[in-house]
């Protein structure tokens, strides 16, 4: 009995060792799960596997990230961007897809599905492209999906043509067309679209009466053209509202009557007049304000905040608030435009004795 029970304990004392011993032992890492994989997908028009001038982000697209952790699936707003996080460190393949869209590239130039680095340390970013099918032959005709080991069998059914949207176009009537700053005739004409030129539509306003193009005269910026005056062409349903622009001051200058110098006499006030011409690029409240110093530099007089309006892209010439009444001495004026924009202006003047 003695024994039986001995054997017993020296058990227990095995066992609680045991369980110690594998509490001590380091817990196995878990890898960490805090790698980024984002990027943009863009509307690649022509299918030439690049972005050209004109060529805008795309909505609507289903991005699928796979082999690294579970498969994950986004889809594109009008920014065209996507943005995967908290995944674990490794190799992830990225697929696009898109009804009458195909991929046509990427930057940089990847293999399809497109391999990318989860890696915690660095996110990855990069861009995809995708051409519309309508007749448009991708660069890139690898299927969207990865190949397996065993081929799959020829199909035996017969091909169904179908008609498939094609990019939306824009052509002037007959004659060339201003090309605005916003949508609408109050905005500043900052290009042209010429007669017999056609080009991408890349977006539109709410009443979809103006189209936004990439401006002729200046690649890389937007204009508008009316929708009036112009042809259109392809599927325009899908074409994505844009913001409005914001109108901003675009020129500013401050004078002083009877003119810089003043011929006065010294001792007495003499008066001297302000007058602000400003320029807009479009229809705008703008906020200013006047700060006039000495000719050492300490300041005067600073001006309230004071609000003028502007319905349309226009210049505006104002007394922005009467005489201002000085000694003899040298003397300045700055104007300051602090919203929509910032923009300043100075002019300086003397009050001499005869």
């Amino acid at each position: 009995m003695f024994k039986k029970v001995l054997i017993v304990r020296i058990i227990v004392a095995a066992a609680m060792l045991a369980l110690a011993l594998t509490a001590c032992l380091p817990a196995t890492p878990t890898p960490p799960s805090t790698g980024i994989v984002k990027g943009v997908v863009y509307a690649d028009l022509n299918g030439n596997g690049t972005i050209d001038a004109g060529e805008a982000p795309l909505d609507g697209v289903q991005v699928t990230l796979a082999d690294c952790g579970p498969t994950l699936i986004q889809v594109t707003n009008t920014d065209g961007a996507f943005d995967f996080s908290n995944l674990p460190a490794g190799t992830c393949h990225v697929a696009v897809s898109k009804t009458d869209w195909i991929f046509s590239g990427s930057y940089p130039s990847l293999t399809y599905p497109i391999p990318v680095a989860s890696d915690p340390n660095l996110p990855t970013a990069f861009s995809i492209f995708m051409a519309p099918t309508s007749g448009v032959p991708p660069i890139n005709t690898a299927t969207p999906n990865p190949p397996t080991e065993t081929p799959a069998p020829e199909s035996t059914a017969t091909a169904t043509a179908t008609t498939t949207p094609s990019a939306p176009m824009v052509s002037a009537n007959s004659e060339n067309v201003n090309c605005r700053y916003g949508p609408g005739g109050e905005w500043l004409a900052v290009g042209a679209l010429n007669a017999g030129v056609t080009v991408p539509i890349i977006g539109t306003n709410t009443a979809r009466d103006w189209w936004a193009i990439d401006n002729p005269r200046t690649p890389g910026t937007t204009c508008w053209v009316s929708a009036a005056v112009t042809l259109t062409s392809g599927d325009t349903a899908g074409v994505p509202l844009l913001p409005m622009p914001v109108a901003t001051v675009t020129g500013l200058s401050v004078d002083v009557a009877p003119g810089t110098i003043v011929h006065g006499t010294c001792g007495g006030p003499n008066p001297v007049n302000f007058a602000v011409t400003m320029t807009t690029d479009g229809p705008a409240t703008v906020t200013y304000h006047l700060e006039i110093y000495n000719g050492d530099n300490s300041l005067r007089n600073k001006t309230d905040d004071a609000n003028i309006s502007f319905a349309s892209a226009s210049t505006q010439t104002f007394d922005p608030g009467g005489a201002y009444k000085t000694d003899c001495g040298d003397f300045y004026v700055k104007v300051f435009v602090t919203s929509p924009n910032s923009i300043a202006a100075q002019v300086n003047w003397s009050v001499v004795s005869p």
